[in-house]
């Protein structure tokens, strides 16, 4: 190794085990690059590196402990090494010598560059990329999509040539997005990527962790240590990981085990290890430690709904995951959004424990990077626009472009300073270069083409991939890798897999962190426990004690059609269930851990236990509840065939919910398939009389296949008599060999009918095929399994990369507004017509008593907030006291856990949960009622309904919460003087969008769209938390002047802010400053460079403050900083500092009382909750509904889809029906499906419902509306698009199966159906109003729609239910209206005429004629005789009319306009209770 190489090693690990102060960071300079021969074994055993290390693990960073300790990171890595690593046997006596007595040695290893002697996580790799360009989709001049849109496009395209033309004439549709980057990465370095948002550091990101395939087109060359990136993805995967800025992992499991399960998937062979077990032990405790894990080790994940460690904490166990997983180089995106400066700090050492021990190439994008955190990496690139302004050592990047005349403030990080080049006017350019500096990005990529550097960065390239070349690196990584793989000396072609482990490994792995998620999910288990014995009960007592005659065979079929129903319907939660968890799914695959298909055989390994436990529930209550065949035999069949159809619906549903790639278009398959399962499942539709053009569903239906399983069980060995009233004919000295059992299967003159004759002759169902049925069953079930194998292997679902900008084709006309008088003067300042002179000159004092009589003020004095938690109670706020004036901004700091938002919140009345004490007051005052609407407060979080524009939702926000006295004009025009100042001009038609897909406005113009809709309300007071979380140095500076603007027009503003640079940081006029359990260590100004605030602590014991420190750093250090054994609380409340705060309180209050009463208007608005009156919220809030749904093309065209499927699957499987027997039935179960259907509705409209509330519980925070127009708005929005689907319903089904063409029936029928169309949407909506999620919907929906199903008299006629339920559960089941109304509307005085094989024959007694045998019978029963002189055969049918028909069925044409009033009544209740639940449930609880 070279000698400056080998001095350079203890340089670097002074500077990672003991980082400079904030003193001498800025004369400080970053580590040099790393040579090509970095020394791993340099890095471990460098004493000075030791140490220090152990110095630093006690220091701390911005006034938090750092949890990444490096020297117990380095001890336990050389301990892993040394027990764990097998010695492996060399080629010659000099090689043996060398590696010496002790075994492996790591050192000579890398020095050797032998593959076969290096530990399973230390592989030398490297990147390298030259002139690499990247394009995406041409998506210029795009348009919002709204339900019409697929139907123009079909009709423009048609005449187009459907794209054909563009094939051959070779028209391009793609735009370039990175423009010839290169550069290399070498290992043990990390390279961080700047660059504003927007510019490509995520496209680059995406492309460099091999993350291609959204991108249309990629030239140039990537190379992973001389691999090309098609064979790193087909068999070296999981040595380049991507992690994106969210961290996804399973929330039910604890830290623990999410580690383990990670290090056992990766797990090498023995062929490297010793002892397996010992290593992961070991490696185990390793990450805990090396990364601050101990401490939660057993506490759940958690995620943003499920409570359980902190961000920080989150993201260092992603980390430890990755590096758990051995990947080589790591590529990690924008993950310190959200982390505050010791988190993110945190965060980046670990990333350098990476690099430095075990020898990973890192790349890194990071937004708002310290100056601490900058120095911790070796290189830095910049881009802006998809161009490369520098590549090369980051100690040097400041020194390039100096030389070319831009020059870096002095208290400026230089991240801040790299990113902010191209914003010219942010800039410093040295003086004399003016009018000579470049531009534009163009003009700093052709200054970088041609300089030194750029040519330098080749030279390096280019030796690198020599050296690659040399080493023969590729081959070395191909045969060290292949050697780590379990399973390589006995199966060869375990070499070209990626996965380090076997699939049957890997299957055991995940069968128990499977059974561990599954078994963590109490509630479910429970729900799921006492949700089948309840319907096993109601479902058994229904059916109770069916007699043992023929009058039960048909509802013996009932029962068990039932019992696979309602396990259909349960199995449906599948679907949302597959769709949330798969992108933790995808982030393991990526790092290959396990194969899918391996996790998919897990889960259905794991349902299978519990599944056994709540079918024998189920079917054990069901079955001796309703007297089925009573013996062992048919009781464990009966269990074991509903077990195994149970099995195969759950993985059909699950492969449903695979294959979809979201919520609404899995409801709207997994539907249809419904239906298709249900119609010819061999039960409603008899297979002789199924079409033939749809019968093959019959025969590949895996329900069918179940169902006649069941029944064959069941009626196998039944012999029963003939019920007595189903004998026929029926008088004085009629005997049983004149008579016939009306019974399908049955023989003149006998009275017994066997279930097998039965069978059939009703079903052509044969006994003997039983278990040919059951395999047929498995059979289904074994391939359901392995296409969710395969999909979950295969298939993948995802946005682009990049997100595109997408406007209306009308955009309004706007230009009066901007051209009529200044919008200042035409509508008045935020606090007064003279706020704007007023406030323009406020003394560096603060503001004066006139100011602040003028402006608005807000006072807090003892604030004491609790929660209720575990054993007790809280304190997560102490004695805070504090004010903020009109004209100034003030800052809210602390560290993480110190209480910022929570105190945020309990000031901005916010708070839901918990106890709430002290005094608040405005102007004096208690807070009016209007207090939530007339401030604004811009959360975190930038939540905003996605199919608005920018100017649609600004104006939503004004219209709602200005005064009803200020005109439409107005607000309108005040809205585009925030649309200009906040720089939306460009984007002000654009859709909002939706972050996860790949339309939309950008992470930085979201932020101050948030803004934006906050100032258009024109607030009296405006709180921020973390307004700057996200965004790049150059927006955060933005966004902080123009809120310092907003101040000098009069705004009274309080900030949360967590990573303030010293620009930032200036800009605020004061300061409170938490610690952790909400307790004050400084409230007041900060003065000019912060002097008085750092006056303060140097006074009292804290050390200096250097002249170049960021004073938000040094005074986060210092409150922080435990070792001096400074109570700092305690010190401020023991100051005169606090008793000046005190009594400036009560003086601001005073005098805010004493400067008079507000106006008359002033104090009327202030007594209102809600600016407009409710007619007009409705107004507002419904336009704004409806045209979301309008665009929303996904929801309502599955929607119309779904409607017209069905439409035409039940009509063509009921077509043209005649006025036969089963004819009639048909009928009968053509309108019982249209009842079915609205089961599919409900669960369509859930997942809607509850995004559109998420919408209204952060609007519904400042007040601009109340639940009464949400309520309206959400359900009178649903009307016309049910309505409208239901009509093409209508259309497509009712003549096509031939129901009743007289115009009355027909009215009757549509606005039947229309009316049970708006019931569905209503009661989909009452059922998601109480619910949580959509998961939690899916499963509450099966009670609903089983029992209106079960109990509506189609199942079990109202004559055969036991009194119990007859009594009352049959009249609350909504379907039964329905269907008694449309069924006996079609049927009322039709026809009935059987056909020959419908006819039942018996012979009369004698040579007596059908006439004189049965005359007198047949007068008084319904029926008729088709020959009443027939003297050989009488040929009877059952109906005449179809009023015979349903009167067996207690319903009555007479009642249908009664049905449809009850209804309607139903649908009201649902509305009603929709909106009740509105009122009350609390989304959002804090």
């Amino acid at each position: 190794m070279p000698d400056d190489e080998k001095s350079e090693k203890p340089e670097r690990a002074e500077s990672l085990s003991n980082p400079p102060t904030h003193n001498e960071m800025e004369n400080t300079q970053a580590p040099v690059a790393p040579g090509t021969a970095h020394s791993l074994g340099n890095s471990i055993s460098s004493s000075c590196e030791s140490d220090l290390a152990d110095e630093f693990d006690s220091r701390m960073a911005f006034g938090e402990l750092l949890h990444v300790s490096i020297s117990r990171a380095t001890t336990h890595f050389q301990s892993i090494q040394r027990a764990h690593s097998r010695q492996q046997p060399y080629g010659d006596e000099e090689q043996a010598a060398e590696a010496g007595a002790e075994g492996f040695n790591l050192n000579s290893w890398l020095r050797g560059r032998q593959a076969e002697e290096g530990p399973p996580f230390a592989k030398r790799f490297g990147l390298v990329f030259k002139d690499l360009s990247i394009y995406g989709a041409n998506v210029s001049n795009r348009h919002i999509s709204t339900l019409i849109t697929p139907f123009w496009k079909l009709i423009k395209n048609s005449y187009r040539g459907f794209g054909i033309l563009q094939l051959f004439t070779g028209m391009s549709n793609k735009r370039q997005l990175l423009h010839n980057i290169s550069g290399e990465v070498k290992e043990g370095e990390m390279l961080l990527v700047l660059g504003r948002p927007g510019s490509g550091c995520s496209t680059l990101l995406r492309v460099m962790g091999n993350h291609r395939k959204t991108y249309t087109k990629i030239t140039g060359t990537v190379s992973y240590g001389g691999l090309e990136p098609s064979e790193v993805r087909r068999h070296y995967r999981g040595e380049v990981a991507y992690n994106q800025e969210d961290d996804m992992h399973f929330p039910t499991l604890t830290v623990r085990k999410t580690l383990e399960f990670a290090i056992k998937c990766k797990t090498p062979s023995r062929q490297v290890l010793n002892d397996p077990e010992g290593y992961r032990r070991d490696m185990l405790d390793m990450l805990l430690d090396m990364y601050g894990l101990t401490s939660c080790a057993d506490t759940i994940v958690g995620n943003a709904f499920l409570r359980g460690i902190s961000g920080g904490e989150r993201k260092r166990v992603s980390i430890a995951e990755q590096v758990a997983s051995g990947a080589s180089i790591e590529v990690w995106d924008g993950s310190t959004k959200g982390l505050d400066s010791s988190s993110a700090l945190d965060y980046v050492r670990s990333l350098r424990i990476n690099a430095d021990i075990l020898q990973k190439s890192i790349i890194a994008t990071i937004y708002q990077a310290s100056e601490s955190i900058y120095k911790l990496f070796d290189k830095v690139m910049v881009i802006d626009e998809g161009r490369q302004l520098y590549f090369g050592p980051a100690n040097q990047a400041v020194a390039y472009f100096e030389r070319i005349g831009i020059e870096k403030p002095p208290r400026q990080t230089t991240s801040d300073f790299l990113t902010g080049l191209t914003r010219l006017n942010e800039r410093r350019v040295i003086s004399g270069w003016e009018g000579s500096v470049p531009e534009t990005a163009q003009d700093f990529e052709r200054l970088w083409l041609d300089s030194p550097e750029y040519h330098t960065m080749l030279s390096d390239v280019s030796a690198f991939e020599d050296q690659l070349q040399r080493d023969g690196r590729g081959q070395e990584l191909r045969e060290f890798v292949d050697r780590t793989k379990m399973g390589t000396g006995k199966m060869h072609l375990r070499r070209k897999s990626p996965y380090t482990t076997t699939f049957v490994f890997q299957l055991r792995q995940l069968l128990k962190r499977e059974w561990e998620i599954f078994t963590g999910n109490h509630a479910e288990i429970i729900f799921k426990f006492f949700y089948n014995i309840a319907f096993a009960i109601i479902v058994g007592t229904l059916y109770i004690r069916l007699p043992r005659d023929t009058s039960s065979y048909f509802t013996r079929g009932g029962v068990l059609f039932f019992a696979l129903l309602f396990n259909s319907l349960t199995s449906m939660a599948e679907i949302p269930r597959a769709v949330t968890g798969r992108q933790v799914v995808y982030k393991h695959k990526a790092l290959a851990m396990y194969h899918p298909a391996a996790l998919s055989l897990a889960q259905t390994v794991v349902d299978m236990p519990f599944m056994v436990f709540q079918i024998i529930i189920f079917g054990s209550i069901l079955y001796w509840a309703t007297y089925l065949q009573r013996t062992g035999g048919h009781f464990l069949a009966f269990l074991l065939y509903l077990y195994m159809g149970c099995l195969c619906l759950t993985a059909f549903f699950r492969l449903v919910g695979n294959i979809s790639p979201n919520v609404d278009i899995g409801h709207t398959i997994s539907g249809i398939s419904l239906l298709f399962l249900i119609l010819y499942v061999g039960y409603l539709i008899r297979p002789g009389y199924m079409h033939h053009y749809f019968k093959w569903i019959y025969w590949t239906n895996p329900l069918a296949y179940g169902f006649k399983a069941l029944v064959s069980n069941e009626y196998r060995d039944i012999n029963f008599p003939c019920a007595s009233s189903s004998l026929i004919p029926r008088g004085p000295g009629i005997g049983i060999a004149n008579q016939v059992c009306t019974i399908i299967g049955s023989n003149p003159g006998e009275l017994r009918v066997r279930g097998r004759d039965y069978l059939e002759r009703t079903y052509n169902i044969y006994v003997d095929d039983q278990w040919k049925d059951f395999i047929a069953v498995v059979c289904y079930w074994i391939v359901f399994v392995l296409l969710i194998a395969l999909t979950m292997e295969f298939v993948e679902y995802g946005n682009t990369g990049y997100t595109v900008n997408v406007y209306k084709r009308r955009r309004p006309n706007i230009d009066k507004l901007i051209a009529s008088s200044d919008v200042e003067s035409a509508d008045g300042s935020n606090n007064g017509s003279e706020g704007s002179n007023m406030f323009a000159d406020i003394p560096e004092s603060g503001p004066t008593d006139e100011q602040i009589t003028l402006g608005t003020t807000y006072t807090w004095k003892n604030v004491n907030y609790t929660v209720p938690v575990k054993g007790g109670e809280r304190q997560l706020l102490h004695e805070v006291s504090g004010y903020i004036k009109p004209g100034t901004m003030t800052a809210l700091m602390g560290s993480s856990g110190a209480g910022k938002t929570t105190l945020l919140d309990a000031l901005s009345q916010r708070k839901t949960i918990g106890k709430l004490e002290g005094e608040m007051l405005m102007n004096g005052a208690p807070q009016p009622v209007s207090f939530r609407r007339i401030t604004g407060y811009c959360e975190q979080l930038d939540v905003h309904n996605p199919y608005a524009t920018v100017r649609e939702a600004l104006r939503f926000s004004a219209a709602l919460r200005r005064s009803a006295k200020v005109s439409t004009t107005d607000r309108e025009r005040y809205v585009e003087y925030v649309i200009k100042l906040l720089s939306l001009s460009d984007i002000s038609d654009c859709l909002i969008g939706d972050p996860e897909s790949s339309q939309g406005i950008s992470l930085e113009e979201r932020k101050r769209l948030t803004i934006g809709v906050e100032l258009v309300a024109k607030p009296k007071i405006l709180f921020l938390d973390e307004p700057t979380s996200g965004l790049d140095a150059q927006a955060s500076y933005s966004i902080v002047q123009f809120m310092r603007k907003l101040a000098a027009d009069g705004q009274t503003i309080l900030c949360t802010i967590h990573q303030p640079s010293a620009l930032l940081f200036e800009q605020f006029d004061r300061l409170l400053l938490l610690v952790r359990g909400g307790r004050t260590v400084y409230f007041g100004d900060l003065g000019k460079d912060a002097h008085k605030l750092i006056e303060y602590y140097e006074k009292n014991g804290a050390d200096k403050c250097a002249p170049s420190a960021n004073p938000a750093e040094y005074i986060l250090d210092v409150v922080g900083n435990k070792s001096r054994d400074i109570d700092w609380a305690q010190i401020w409340n023991d100051s005169q500092e606090k008793s000046h705060i005190v009594a400036e309180v009560d003086r601001i209050n005073q005098l805010k009382l004493d400067g008079g009463s507000p106006d008359a208007d002033a104090e009327l608005d202030s007594s209102r909750k809600y600016a407009q009156l409710l007619p007009f919220q409705i107004q507002i809030v419904t336009m704004r509904m409806f045209r979301s749904h309008w665009r929303d093309q996904q929801y309502n065209l599955t929607r119309l889809a779904l409607q017209i499927i069905c439409a035409l699957a039940v009509g063509f499987s009921f077509i043209k029906t005649g006025n036969s027997t089963v004819d009639t039935q048909s009928k009968v179960f053509a309108i019982f499906e249209t009842a079915v259907l609205s089961i599919l509705v409900i669960n369509q409209v859930q997942p809607q419902f509850l995004r559109q509330r998420l919408y209204y519980s952060r609007e519904t925070s400042t007040n601009q509306y109340g639940w009464e127009a949400f309520s309206f708005a959400i359900i009178v929005t649903e009307w016309p698009f049910a309505i409208f689907c239901n009509t093409v319903f209508f259309v497509c089904f009712y003549w096509l199966v031939g129901l009743n063409s007289l115009t009355d029936r027909t009215g009757y029928f549509y606005i039947a159906y229309i009316l049970l169309g708006l019931f569905s949407v209503s009661l989909g909506q009452a059922i998601a109003a109480f619910s949580p999620n959509d998961v939690v919907a899916s499963m509450l929906n099966p009670i609903f729609t089983t029992m209106m199903t079960l109990f509506c008299g189609v199942t079990i006629p109202y004559t055969q239910m036991p009194h119990f339920w007859r009594s009352w559960m049959y009249w609350l089941s909504p379907y039964t209206y329905y269907i008694e109304g449309a069924i006996t509307n079609d049927l009322h005085q039709t026809p009935i005429r059987c056909k020959t094989r419908e006819l039942f024959s018996f012979a009369p007694a004698g040579s007596q004629s059908c006439v004189q045998f049965a005359g007198d019978w047949i007068a008084s029963a319904s029926g008729y005789i088709q020959d009443l002189d027939a003297t050989g055969n009488c040929e009877y049918c059952p109906y005449a009319v179809g009023d015979q028909f349903y009167k067996e069925l207690n319903w009555s044409f007479n009642h249908r306009w009664r049905n449809w009033c009850i209804l309607l009544g139903f649908t009201l209740f649902n509305i009603f209770f929709t909106v009740f639940m509105t009122r009350i449930y609390k989304v959002n609880k804090r």
